[in-house]
């Protein structure tokens, strides 16, 4: 199984609303392969950490993570994003927090979540280049974020 970093950044949502979602609906927003060419092909059971950070030479902060789940149909050429229909409210409250796409925004979901202690938002040191997008994490990239935010 390989290991993914999901990187969001400013605008349209904060750090906190970015968390936020992950809480409410365990999704991380995230454009489809076509619109924003992913860096691999992530499977359902892969670990994914959401990390935000407000420009390139910002702190990389750790909101939160889990494992990819498989959504109930085919969408976008992958079986991982999910769309409004799949989960009911999910459009409807990245809207509130500033989030954009209207009826083709899509999500990837995550089950197991976890989150940082205390419900913060710590900067992970060391942590190297990540892309404000899908990445692939390096070996080292999965190692320290796995030490830092365990997902089982």
């Amino acid at each position: 199984m390989a290991d993914w970093i999901y990187c969001g950044t400013e605008p349209p949502v904060n750090a906190a609303g970015t968390q936020s979602l992950l809480r409410s609906h365990r999704a991380v927003w995230c454009s489809p392969p076509g619109l924003r060419p992913w860096p691999g092909i992530p499977l359902a059971g892969d670990r994914l950490w959401l990390v935000w950070r407000a420009a390139v030479s910002s702190p990389v902060l750790l909101l939160g993570g889990g494992r990819l789940e498989a959504a109930p149909r085919q969408l976008f050429g992958t079986s991982l994003l999910w769309a409004d229909p799949d989960n009911p409210g999910m459009r409807t409250a990245a809207e509130q927090l500033g989030y954009g796409g209207g009826n083709a925004m899509s999500f990837l979901r995550l089950c197991n979540s976890v989150f940082p202690t205390g419900g913060g938002q710590p900067a992970i040191p060391n942590i190297g280049t990540i892309d404000n997008r899908l990445n692939a994490a390096t070996a080292s990239q999965g190692a320290i974020l796995q030490v830092t935010l365990p997902i089982v």
